[in-house]
């Protein structure tokens, strides 16, 4: 069996790194197509011994782009197609029709913000041989849509626990003390991430416990911004960087403050770390923080008020990663997928 996995990009969000967690141990023949030339998960992809494509599609090119893609998978011969983020999603349902070749959307987010998603999922989702949602959190919106739950197989994102040994305590290179309560958010500086929030909650929560601190790991459109904006000793602004673990390792409490969210990876490692976990109250968000496993706020004042709890949950939050979210279940229903899909 060889699936073609095509992707809108390859560069550092979580379905890049969910692939590139999840496809070396998948005993399938494999190749990767790019639709743009992102590729800075690629690369650690191809290090892997995958072969990936990059069209650098964009509007000008794309029509000389669908051919090149046509001909690679004429090359390739894949048994199916699996696709991620909405843009690959729905061009791949046509290209699958086209060439006759099954396929499975890997659906990573609710697109119900957006009425031009919504609508163009809908309509072309007859095309879809399998849904392969990463939460039950997606079910609502799907069935928005109209899917039919025999074509739904959830297929959880997964922390594969080989990638947590030796990780490095980085408080003494920052200068925080081991007495001191260290805060992290993992996430792209865009506004539904709501950095804003967390910052503005962090720095009222230290005006009473002032040597307290925050880690903010990321990169995106408003970091120069927020840099600027919020320039303090107590904040600190790491941009993009590889040992995400390390930083996790070294904190205390984890905030995730999205307004929408697909599953978050950071959110998973954090629970996996026993990390104090506070999130915002959204489906993605309370589907992995329940049955005593972190807290959920709705409001800054809440987020305030939690981040003075102590630790309460952090062995409950990671027998539940461990016992959900691992590499074993997820290969159980990824076959239950393809056999599906190849029906």
């Amino acid at each position: 069996m060889k699936i073609g996995y095509i992707i809108t990009g390859l560069g550092t969000g979580g379905a890049e790194k969910h692939l590139l967690k999840v496809l070396p141990k998948l005993k399938y023949r494999k190749f990767i197509i790019s639709l743009t030339k992102n590729n800075t998960i690629g690369k650690l992809i191809q290090k892997k011994g995958i072969k990936v494509y990059y069209l650098n599609m964009n509007r000008f090119n794309f029509p000389a782009q669908i051919i090149k893609l046509i001909k690679i998978l004429n090359k390739e011969k894949p048994d199916i197609l699996d696709s991620y983020l909405i843009h690959s999603n729905l061009l791949t349902r046509f290209i699958s029709k086209f060439m006759k070749i099954p396929n499975i959307n890997s659906v990573r987010n609710d697109y119900s913000y957006s009425k031009i998603y919504t609508f163009a999922d809908r309509i072309t989702s007859p095309l879809v041989n399998v849904y392969a949602p990463n939460s039950k959190a997606l079910l609502s919106y799907l069935k928005k849509i109209k899917i039919n739950q025999s074509k739904i197989i959830i297929l959880n994102n997964i922390i594969d626990e080989s990638e947590f040994k030796n990780l490095k305590n980085l408080r003494k290179k920052y200068n925080i003390k081991n007495s001191s309560k260290v805060f992290i958010s993992v996430a792209r500086f865009v506004e539904q991430k709501n950095h804003k929030m967390i910052i503005e909650a962090f720095q009222e929560y230290n005006l009473k416990e002032k040597n307290s601190y925050l880690f903010l790991i990321g990169d995106g459109k408003l970091l120069k911004e927020y840099k600027k904006k919020y320039n303090s000793k107590n904040i600190i602004f790491t941009g993009r960087v590889d040992n995400v673990k390390d930083f996790l390792y070294s904190s205390d409490t984890f905030i995730l403050a999205s307004s929408r969210e697909g599953m978050s990876n950071a959110l998973l490692e954090a629970m996996y770390l026993s990390l104090n976990c506070i999130v915002s109250n959204i489906p993605q968000n309370t589907q992995l923080i329940k049955n005593n496993t972190g807290f959920i706020f709705k409001t800054k004042s809440q987020l305030i008020k939690l981040m003075s709890n102590e630790n309460k949950f952090g062995k409950n939050a990671k027998k539940r990663i461990q016992s959900l979210y691992n590499l074993k279940d997820f290969n159980s229903k990824y076959k239950e997928a393809v056999l599906k899909c190849a029906e």
